[in-house]
């Protein structure tokens, strides 16, 4: 069962979910303040984890929750109460916790989709000096996600990034080399980020001889595939 139509959702339809709820609707802005989002969103989970309580339950959440000194805004603290219905009402749970997702370039709300299509439409941001943000694909998180359910016991809460962070700077540099396009933006003073241990999602990855490659140049190298069929764009 597959809760959710975004990309994220829709990477798990032809994963095998007779045995599994895949709870992939949510509240998508995390500087969203309104409080009917956050009760919508409540309803939904708790509904399903009580008509669906002998499956596997799969939840994404967010790698900012991991970070103990990291503030935590309203959808912050809403994903932390989110997790805990989960382990209140299920017997076996998986929770996924993300950072920055990106698929398909398109217009989101998401970082990685904003400063694309901020860049090719000429539109000016804000931008911190100090920010930085861990990332990930979302084909990555679904073979992370097939294989956590294969090889993995259930009840775990775990980070899936990949373990290079990287300064929105220069995430705009890495658009702006792809797109062969300058940006406009402003920069503002200001500090915003959190550290991640990922040492065990990267043990997992070794152990079980999964084909899944992190690094510095990850996230140039999945634009760069991602964008390489507008060549125009290049």
């Amino acid at each position: 069962m597959i809760i959710g139509n975004g990309q994220l959702a829709q990477a798990f339809i032809n994963t095998p979910h007779d045995d599994i709820v895949f709870f992939a609707s949510g509240v998508p802005n995390s500087n969203c303040t309104d409080e009917s989002q956050f009760d919508r969103e409540r309803q939904l989970l708790l509904s399903t984890l009580q008509s669906h309580n002998d499956k596997k339950f799969i939840y994404f959440s967010s790698c900012a929750l991991s970070s103990k000194e990291y503030p935590k805004n309203r959808y912050y603290q809403h994903k932390a109460e989110m997790e805990q219905l989960i382990k209140n009402y299920s017997k076996s749970y998986y929770i996924f916790r993300i950072p920055q997702l990106f698929g398909h370039l398109k217009h989101h709300k998401t970082l990685i989709n904003f400063l694309y299509e901020s860049i090719i439409n000429d539109q000016e941001f804000h931008l911190y000096n100090e920010a930085y943000r861990y990332v990930i694909e979302i084909e990555d998180v679904k073979n992370l996600v097939e294989a956590y359910l294969k090889y993995s016991h259930s009840s775990i809460t775990i980070d899936l990034a990949n373990d290079y962070r990287y300064k929105v700077l220069d995430i705009v540099k890495i658009f702006e080399n792809l797109l062969n396009k300058k940006a406009t933006y402003d920069i503002i003073d200001r500090s915003d980020g959190y550290m991640l241990d990922l040492t065990d999602m990267s043990q997992f990855i070794k152990t079980n001889d999964l084909n899944i490659i992190f690094s510095p140049y990850y996230l140039y190298d999945k634009l760069y595939e991602k964008l390489k069929n507008t060549p125009h764009l290049l």
